[in-house]
């Protein structure tokens, strides 16, 4: 791959650990906003976050998986 494909990859990386960190923030009032909806819509997205993650835990690249956690540590920390 060369650098472009390096950097949007990482840009993904880093929403995708954003992203699983809002879900593990949020789940709760996703579940009452969406109602009846998130029965099928969370595991859907659970399902998605986590392929991604095991994709970029695949590469076995270290700026890669620091991005996926910086991503997930900065939502974390954020209110």
């Amino acid at each position: 791959m060369n650098e472009t494909q390096w950097i949007f990859l990482a840009i993904a990386a880093f929403g995708i650990g954003y992203g699983i960190a809002y879900l593990a923030k949020n789940i709760g009032s996703m579940a009452d906003r969406w109602g009846i909806f998130s029965i099928f819509l969370i595991p859907v997205i659970v399902i998605m976050l986590l392929v991604g993650a095991g994709v970029i835990t695949d590469l076995k690249n270290v700026s890669l998986s620091l991005s996926l956690a910086v991503g997930f540590v900065f939502r974390m920390i954020k209110r």
